[in-house]
């Protein structure tokens, strides 16, 4: 080994050749501040990737346990009790005993009332989801054309949404009036009989076929008997006031689909139906996926609208007025926690069945649509 290849090595040590230097061994000082060092680093990391993001959702999740997951337990636990004012006694599965009664038909008195509410909740959601999701789609792509007032167009769908439901419940209430009622007014003008709208319990399918002279329609059972006209007024004020929400979701929707593709569509020579079934419809199924969910959400929940029209409109009448045919589920809650004493365990119990049928129909939901949902 050449002299200037042993500079720096201490006397009295001789490399003999391909000895390579050994690193030099840390001591406890330089270990202790690498480790330090790695601790503060870990520290900050689990600070960014942890602590900081549970520190912004923090007021979000203290919203969601106060005003949803705690009183969905509040709920299910004051439904085990007999509760008036106050816990009164503990009674176990008794007020789901009630349910499974209230579902079942008595000899010559037709259904429960529980079995009532569940198949007038089936029908209104039945006619307002796919209606509205129709209407949505159909109008949106109006509205996507390029015309002129388009923006004014936009805002006159979009304002029934946000007006307030009871104001344009009592609107509507008007509307039906038997007596002096626009609808009925204009019936008269043309010749036609007048209806007596919310107050005719007549379900829909024997009063078509009666008119038709069908002879055995007084004897469809209730489930093919559809829903009363007065249901069916319900409904329709209901897609009247939240259409303009579905309007809005389906045109962001259409806003997001890259122009190129419509563009190729056409050069290739797809008319309008084949555009809106074949191109349209698939790049936009996330979006009405998502409205069908929402919708079928809000269908489950819906009370403003049936208790002003029934109770307002009904004059006089309890809401799910006349003769239960507007009793969806919701509206059976409210009338055993507010106009029934000693019910709120009952009501708790309906909430609870409520509750078990909307997350049903939203598995569902996921299992028979999100297939055939494109996100590409």
């Amino acid at each position: 080994m050449r002299h200037s290849d042993q500079v720096g090595v201490p006397e009295g040590v001789r490399l003999t050749q391909g000895t390579r230097l050994a690193a030099p061994v840390p001591d406890r000082e330089t270990r202790s501040g690498a480790s330090d060092v790695a601790r503060q680093r870990r520290r900050r990391r689990r600070r960014d990737e942890v602590w900081l993001p549970i520190a912004f959702l923090a007021p979000t999740l203290i919203l969601l346990f106060t005003f949803d997951i705690y009183p969905l337990f509040l709920g299910a636990w004051i439904s085990l009790w007999r509760w008036g004012i106050r816990a009164e006694e503990f009674i176990g599965l008794e007020n789901y005993r009630r349910i499974v009664e209230g579902l079942g038909s008595r000899p010559g008195r037709g259904l429960g009332e529980v079995g009532q509410s569940l198949l007038v909740t089936f029908f209104f959601t039945v006619v307002t989801v796919p209606v509205t999701l129709v209407l949505s789609f159909v109008i949106a792509n109006m509205l996507f054309a390029k015309i002129r007032g388009l923006a004014a167009l936009r805002t006159a769908y979009f304002i029934p949404y946000i007006t307030s439901t009871v104001a344009a419940g009592l609107a509507f209430g008007f509307l039906f009036n038997p007596t002096v009622g626009v609808l009925n007014a204009v019936l008269r003008a043309v010749g036609l009989p007048a209806q007596t709208w919310l107050l005719d319990a007549t379900p829909i399918a024997p009063k078509v076929l009666a008119a038709f002279g069908v002879g055995w329609s007084d004897s469809l059972p209730a489930v093919l008997a559809g829903p009363s006209v007065a249901l069916l007024c319900v409904t329709a004020f209901s897609v009247w006031s939240t259409l303009g929400f579905g309007v809005v979701i389906v045109l962001a929707g259409l806003v997001a689909i890259n122009p190129e593709v419509h563009e190729a569509a056409r050069i290739d020579g797809a008319g309008t139906w084949t555009m809106a079934t074949r191109i349209t419809l698939p790049l936009v199924s996330p979006t009405l996926f998502f409205l069908l969910v929402v919708s079928t959400i809000r269908s489950f929940q819906s009370f403003n609208e049936i208790f002003v029209l029934t109770k307002g409109g009904g004059y006089g009448a309890g809401a799910g007025s006349p003769l239960d045919t507007t009793l969806t589920l919701p509206v059976l809650v409210y009338r055993y926690l507010y106009e029934r004493p000693g019910s709120v365990g009952y009501a708790a119990a309906l909430s609870m069945l409520l509750f078990g049928l909307l997350l049903v129909a939203m598995l569902v939901q996921f299992r028979l649509f999100q297939r055939r949902v494109h996100y590409d």
